[in-house]
């Protein structure tokens, strides 16, 4: 039987002085959250005050596990205002345990995930708001669609990522288009982000309008989000984002023309392809694989492009490829040319991709590789060959 009011003086002496590992306190930790003794309790709620006030979150996070173990869902409340606290860390540790707990008991998770977001301290808000993502219903869209008109934007972001189900809910949909206008470019990237999820065709008018929106992050956004659903409607914006003082904007609407495919959008990138600019057809040879099986002038292209001078070029073709998908030995012939490539880094995608693309001469190159003298290669072409056998292996 552990003697847990001593186990938890270890672990918070532990958390303060920092003279042992993680391991040596683990075994402690563990017994403490498992021992079911509530009368640690308040004692557990002034530890976690005092970390929190000397902004130590490892001890926070310590604390954290135990209170979780001990009360299980009851410990919810005190973990989401200990996370309402900005110790200046990602939280990762304290919110698996918040949402672990959300996961253990929906029920009682979301009573108190809404008090929280409906409290009258933004900080809160914004935890509650984080927290009911995981544990949102469509009747939540009056609430959200409420806090959507917030006066913190941090509030407002955080209501429109937690906006459930868009697609298919017309009272979401319409929460999202309106927060297109918003003032706070963060709310109008969710907004963005959110709407090229939905795959709805009556989305494409809305972005395209937010095309020339004076953010940045915002166009780039807009260029995905098209990219995402995929209509021909928004190849016009495309084509002048493609052009955009922002490289990355510029990036992201090649590889959106990509998806979108047609005449016009395959034209514009196989201009890229041929341009002087390697970075251009590196862009180019990212994008066009997505619009192979649409335009039978790609896959003389792309064999071009996995012929280029430039070994950043042959890479991204490679990885191009692959991230289009595509069917399983179509683009065979080309990984063979290419799995001798001098340079290291296209022989390195190759490895990466080769189960994908080529399964039919997968091993021959992957076994090959485990000689090549870059060792990077060598180890890569180990795990990938494990993986053919073992798909379970990481």
């Amino acid at each position: 039987m552990i003697d847990s009011r001593a186990a938890l003086a270890a672990v918070v002496r532990h958390a303060v002085e920092l003279e042992d590992d993680y391991d040596d306190i683990a075994p402690t930790l563990s017994a403490l959250a498992a021992c079911g003794d509530s009368s640690l309790v308040p004692r557990l709620h002034e530890a976690l005050e005092v970390f929190l006030d000397e902004e130590n979150f490892y001890g926070r996070d310590l604390i954290a596990s135990v209170l979780a173990g001990v009360q299980s869902v009851a410990a919810l409340p005190v973990l989401l205002r200990a996370a309402a606290r900005d110790l200046g860390d990602d939280q990762d540790s304290l919110q698996a345990e918040i949402i672990e707990l959300l996961h253990a008991d929906r029920a009682a998770g979301r009573r108190a995930v809404l008090e929280c977001a409906t409290g009258d301290r933004p900080e809160l808000r914004r935890v509650g708001l984080w927290a009911l993502g995981f544990v949102v219903e469509a009747g939540d869209v009056e609430l959200l669609a409420a806090t959507a008109a917030d006066v913190d934007p941090e509030v407002r972001s955080r209501a429109i990522r937690a906006i459930p189900d868009p697609a298919g809910d017309h009272q979401a949909f319409r929460v999202l288009v309106g927060a297109l206008r918003d003032l706070d470019e963060k709310v109008r990237v969710a907004a963005v982000s959110r709407l090229g999820h939905t795959g709805r065709a009556d989305a494409v008018a809305s972005l395209v309008a937010l095309s020339a929106d004076p953010a940045p992050r915002v166009r780039s956004m807009v260029a995905y989000a098209l990219g995402r659903l995929g209509h021909a409607e928004a190849t016009p914006a495309l084509l002048r984002l493609l052009h955009d003082p922002e490289r990355q904007v510029r990036a992201n609407a090649g590889e959106a023309l990509g998806s979108v495919g047609g005449p016009a959008a395959v034209d514009a990138l196989i201009a890229l392809a041929v341009d002087d600019d390697p970075q251009l057809r590196v862009q180019a040879a990212k994008a066009l694989p997505k619009a192979a099986d649409s335009d039978p002038r790609v896959t003389p292209r792309l064999t071009v492009l996995a012929a280029d001078d430039e070994a950043t070029v042959r890479a991204a073709t490679v990885s191009g490829i692959a991230g289009a998908g595509g069917r399983p030995g179509h683009w065979e012939q080309l990984l063979v040319e290419l799995a001798d490539d001098p340079d290291p880094t296209v022989r390195q995608r190759v490895a990466v991709v080769a189960r994908h693309l080529g399964p039919d001469t997968a091993a021959g190159i992957l076994h090959r590789y485990t000689h090549d003298p870059d060792q990077t290669l060598r180890r890569l072409a180990a795990t990938e060959l494990a993986r053919l056998t073992d798909p379970t292996v990481r």
